[in-house]
């Protein structure tokens, strides 16, 4: 799924650009969505309520062009003196009957267009895009640039020569589908309604899908082990901090499950971070802090942007492992500190990827896929009972995403383990807490122990349980 607006963008994001949308219309006109296009309904003095054409397609840019002529048609309503002219008005200016197709159009020129209109809007995050952000550069290479390139400057914009550029991607492939995206943003932004129909005919359901790689945490904890020389001899010349470093970085994948350039937007690894509304959030590396939550910013260490920009992640522990933040030393960050020779936008956008999936081959990790990672920690997430939603939420996608995509990386090992040792049905905090003041009233002296198993179990502050005890 793609992270752009346009008609590339998943089927989830649309619907809830719609719901935005449908409330931006003034009084007395709504939007209404009829098979791909987009209807206004409107009353006029002499007719009831009815849903009439506006030349729109159901897309992020159709939203807002239906949204833009439905403030024009409540004005026009507003100072109607004939129905007759408002309705030879209608036509020209909103179902655009009367306009003639620019036939002249360049795809030079209809690709300026779909250039401006991209820098011109607001990502999903409603951030401002930057033509010098290496990340925005590489989004907009993604997703247009690199099937327009295919597309001579100086000839006219043409539905033939469209049909045979996407010939040359495979159909059923991730690949086909964004340029067929991406054509029919070039018709629909141009006002070529001969060719997005063209286009909106093809199928374009992807059917061919590359094997993806697994990982479980046995695994990872014997590689980890092995790459740091504590079960097998290291070369006199190999530089251990670096190691250490980059280890660390798949640590917190594992733990919370974030992607992998997430990592290196860390904003509380060394220092508290203090949110918008008050709430300091401690520093992970404070001792005192046992709920070892992460604050990402928006962007990361070079200054390229994340893809879900800020929010919250807590650690994901499975019962096997209830020691795991303590085993892989999460409290003790240690960035990388590679930084890409290159300055070309591509390469710095893909650089933490590029350079954590050489350190996975170099060093014979189970997997070479740094994503593998980021479903193992969904995985240890479900078998801690952590909420669908919670682990949704924390790791930066919706619940759909999470309970679909996120399970085709289970290995058979990685289900055995969520069958036998998830933990489902436990307790919940207060009646755990009542049940260990039965226990400490006969054994005091374990106050502080229990203490601290109620924190590891519920992933709270020790001090504060040990006063409620």
């Amino acid at each position: 799924m793609s992270k752009n607006y346009g008609f590339e963008i998943g089927y989830e994001a649309l619907w809830k650009e719609w719901e935005i949308q449908k409330k931006r219309t003034p009084r007395g006109v709504t939007l209404v969505k009829g098979g791909n296009n987009i209807y206004l309904q409107f009353k006029t003095p002499n007719t009831t309520r009815s849903k009439y054409k506006c030349a729109c397609v159901f897309s992020i840019d159709g939203m807002h062009e239906a949204v833009r002529k439905s403030h024009l048609v409540k004005t026009k309503l507003t100072s109607l003196d004939s129905e007759v002219e408002f309705w030879n008005w209608y036509k020209k200016e909103v179902e655009e009957e009367s306009r003639l197709i620019d036939d002249q159009l360049t795809f030079g020129e209809a690709i300026a267009k779909v250039e401006d209109d991209f820098w011109g809007r607001p990502d999903r995050r409603k951030r401002e895009r930057d033509r010098n952000n290496p990340s925005d550069i590489s989004s907009w290479n993604d997703t247009y640039g690199r099937f327009y390139k295919h597309l001579s400057d100086d000839k006219l914009l043409n539905v033939k020569t469209i049909m045979e550029i996407l010939g040359s991607w495979k159909k059923g492939t991730k690949t086909y589908k964004g340029a067929v995206s991406a054509m029919k943003k070039l018709s629909d932004l141009n006002k070529r309604k001969d060719i997005y129909e063209e286009l909106n005919s093809l199928g374009v359901t992807q059917t061919e899908y590359k094997d993806l790689q697994n990982a479980t945490l046995k695994d990872f904890l014997m590689w980890r082990d092995k790459v740091l020389g504590i079960t097998a001899s290291l070369h006199p010349n190999v530089h251990l901090d670096v190691r250490k470093a980059w280890l660390w970085v798949f640590s917190i994948q594992v733990v919370y499950g974030l992607r992998i350039h997430e990592v290196f937007a860390i904003a509380n690894a060394f220092e508290p971070y203090l949110t918008k509304d008050k709430v300091t959030i401690p520093a992970l590396n404070d001792p005192t802090s046992s709920e070892n939550i992460l604050v990402l910013k928006g962007k990361t260490l070079m200054g390229t942007t994340t893809k879900t920009g800020y929010r919250l992640a807590k650690p994901q522990i499975p019962p096997k492992y209830p020691d795991l933040i303590e085993k892989l030393e999460i409290k003790a960050p240690l960035f990388p500190v590679n930084v890409p020779r290159s300055k070309s936008a591509d390469t710095i956008r893909k650089f933490y990827c590029n350079k954590a999936t050489e350190q996975l081959r170099r060093w014979g990790a189970p997997t070479t896929e740094t994503h593998a990672f980021r479903h193992l920690a969904n995985i240890n997430g479900m078998q801690a009972g952590i909420p669908l939603e919670v682990r949704a939420q924390s790791m930066g996608h919706t619940p759909a995403m999470n309970d679909s995509t996120y399970k085709k990386r289970q290995s058979t090992q990685t289900t055995l383990d969520l069958y036998n040792n998830s933990n489902q049905n436990a307790i919940d905090f207060v009646t755990a807490l009542a049940e260990a003041k039965k226990l400490i009233a006969s054994c005091p002296e374990q106050k502080e122990f229990a203490a601290k198993l109620l924190s590891i179990i519920y992933q709270k502050n020790s001090n504060e349980i040990y006063e409620l005890l």
